[in-house]
């Protein structure tokens, strides 16, 4: 009888876990992400679109609290073939700004920007940028992001430019990840996070002056993650995702 006993409760366990995992696997299956995919533009609808932050005289980050008005004096904002945005300055007011807001720049006689074309917008508009509210599935396991903020950094080191093609420089910049699971969670976000970035920008004279330096330009996404496997076991945990988007020449 004892032995009749410890079956039957085996048999219910294995009987509530296949449930379980019935219900887990239809959960995962029938879940409908609450974004959608932002739809594809062609090129030259890219391009068109940069050239409305330039041409409808518009604010442009360059810094966190530096922003500078289109047009401004002895500035130039353009959009190049490929649609990138570039900002080169010499404007005495914003130079004074950026030696200000930290020691990288004491000394600045003028600043280049050049942001890659499909981010752009975003660049613009970061404070507006808000996270998605859906989740992925990978291997059983939920990640959802339930809270977080975007900024744009510049990075601490200069890199070292070491591909050219004609007049081009050409820069190959790496996306970052805090831990594996914050990569698997670039899958959640409905703006294309790309493994790395290429930059080719025509300065090749100007990068081959000793008082050059350029720094990568990034988005910088510190959030929450929260991984529910199983629908029982949750975990939650802080990860970041450093995004590059561009480059800033400082020039003394």
């Amino acid at each position: 009888m004892a032995s009749e006993s410890v079956f039957k409760k085996f048999t219910k366990i294995i009987v509530i876990l296949i449930i379980a995992i019935v219900a887990t696997v239809l959960f995962f299956i029938w879940q409908v992400d609450a974004e959608e995919p932002s739809p594809e533009v062609s090129k030259t609808e890219l391009i068109e679109s940069n050239k409305v932050w330039v041409n409808n005289q518009m604010q442009i980050p360059l810094q966190e609290n530096i922003i500078l008005s289109i047009p401004a004096a002895n500035t130039e904002a353009t959009i190049a073939t490929n649609g990138d945005l570039i900002i080169a300055t010499s404007n005495k007011e914003i130079l004074e700004q950026l030696a200000t807001s930290s020691n990288r720049y004491k000394g600045i006689k003028a600043y280049r920007l050049r942001i890659e074309a499909k981010k752009v917008s975003e660049y613009v508009t970061n404070t507006k940028y808000r996270f998605p509210t859906s989740s992925i599935q990978n291997n059983l396991t939920n990640y959802e992001i339930t809270g977080g903020e975007r900024t744009v950094k510049t990075e601490k080191n200069p890199v070292k430019v070491k591909a050219f093609s004609g007049n081009n420089i050409i820069l190959d910049l790496k996306t970052t990840y805090s831990s594996d699971d914050a990569e698997i969670a670039t899958d959640i976000f409905t703006n294309n996070i790309p493994e790395k970035l290429t930059i080719t920008d025509n300065t090749k004279q100007l990068t081959t002056m000793k008082n050059v330096a350029i720094y990568p330009k990034s988005f910088v996404y510190d959030f929450t993650l929260q991984k529910s496997t199983m629908l029982i076991f949750k975990e939650r945990k802080e990860e970041m995702i450093t995004e590059p988007i561009g480059i800033e020449y400082i020039i003394k």
